[in-house]
């Protein structure tokens, strides 16, 4: 199998459509540190969604404590979105984490990789960077993300 095959993803909506996300990490390269893939192209005609970033405040607008539940509702609430937008997570091309100190890294991964298993469970994972940040918007937040997501034209 080819570099550029190791990771592909289906066609994003319609067994018709022609966009196509295709997410990978070539050989010739160190493996991803993390959770993500190196490249991930997109095909065919896309409609491209940008979500703003994205914090772990629920509908009233109260924000867990701990980043790990913090983490879990900020996909949960991207997730929502892209239904939103009449997509789904795999539509998902890029994501940029924002992570309020060092100290939040591992409980942050292990809520980020238990939902990115759920999205990818194939592992073809979107692209994603993350930035380590002294402080968010709001003194209690701890991980704000964003997404970039290819969907396709209505019909």
């Amino acid at each position: 199998m080819s570099t550029l095959d190791r990771h592909s993803s289906d066609p994003v909506g319609s067994p018709a459509a022609e966009l196509r996300i295709q997410r990978y990490s070539p050989d010739h390269l160190a493996p991803p540190v993390g959770a993500y893939s190196h490249l991930a192209t997109v095909t065919g005609a896309a409609r491209w969604v940008f979500i703003s970033g994205q914090v772990g405040a629920n509908p009233a607008g109260d924000v867990p404590a701990d980043v790990a539940a913090q983490t879990r509702h900020t996909l949960r609430n991207i997730e929502a979105l892209i239904a939103a937008a009449g997509g789904t997570p795999q539509s998902i091309v890029r994501l940029m984490t924002f992570l309020v100190g060092q100290e939040n890294m591992v409980a942050y991964a292990e809520a980020r990789n238990e939902i990115l298993s759920e999205w990818f469970p194939a592992g073809d994972l979107p692209g994603h960077s993350l930035a380590i940040v002294s402080a968010l918007a709001q003194p209690q937040l701890l991980v704000e993300i964003e997404g970039w997501i290819a969907l396709p034209h209505p019909a």
